[in-house]
């Protein structure tokens, strides 16, 4: 990803002389990878910061949607052997039973996110909960199910189970382990927001300033700061700006 970005700027830079009418030669294959590989060894360079800043937006920013889905797939990818040892039970003893109990209180609590299942506590209230939907009693036709249907029967009683925990900790009792996001996230996202907005007045300073000493060059013929890096560093901040505002 960053070598596309970079060969992008280096064949579009009118500087650089290349002819997107055409094909490359292979002289113009070899100038290319030199000009990208002197960038990319550059110290100091805004123009590699600002490669960089579209390469980390690029492989990083998604949109709600896709960070949900993100989100699902990597839970469901580090779930899939606690469930595999679910769903593959031939459990038939009292021990075998209990312990199979005790790995599905441990899914919902994971699948949940809501508590540790090494926490006793967190484990007591989740067992209950549990109990009162599913007794272990009912192990006997949980295990006569499909592999899809006790998959199924899992997200389930997570849901269940969850819905149980968190109206028991807004009636004040239960909850153990489940965290009061709306008063953390009262105390970070203005904090945060702060912190974005600081960032965004910093970079709007200088792009004022940066542009003022261009004007000022413009007018005055001067040739310091060297006039292609002040404008590749105006460049960088003008980026800037707008990846802020997405976040």
């Amino acid at each position: 990803s960053g070598w596309l970005f970079m060969v992008k700027a280096v064949v579009l830079d009118p500087d650089n002389q290349f002819n997107v009418e055409r094909t490359l030669t292979k002289d113009d294959v070899q100038k290319l990878i030199k000009t990208c590989v002197d960038r990319l060894l550059m110290s100091a360079s805004p123009s590699l910061d600002t490669i960089k800043m579209q390469v980390y937006f690029d492989m990083n920013y998604t949109n709600r949607n896709e960070f949900l889905e993100e989100h699902k797939r990597v839970l469901e990818s580090r779930l899939q052997p606690v469930m595999r040892e679910i769903t593959d039970s031939r459990a038939r003893t009292r021990e075998e039973l209990e312990g199979l109990y005790r790995k599905i209180v441990s899914c919902v609590l994971l699948r949940s996110g809501l508590g540790s299942p090494t926490d006793i506590s967190v484990v007591r209230e989740a067992t209950a909960a549990l109990q009162s939907v599913f007794p272990q009693t009912e192990l006997g036709t949980f295990m006569s199910l499909t592999k899809r249907d006790k998959e199924r029967q899992l997200r389930e009683l997570t849901q269940i189970v969850t819905g149980i925990r968190l109206f028991n900790k807004e009636c004040g009792k239960g909850g153990e382990g489940i965290d009061n996001l709306p008063s953390i996230l009262n105390e970070a996202i203005p904090s945060a927001t702060m912190n974005i907005e600081n960032e965004l007045n910093s970079t709007r300073l200088f792009i004022s300033r940066y542009t003022a000493l261009i004007e000022r060059q413009n007018a005055e013929l001067l040739e310091e700061p060297e006039p292609d890096m002040l404008r590749q560093a105006v460049i960088n901040c003008r980026q800037h700006e707008p990846s802020l505002r997405f976040y």
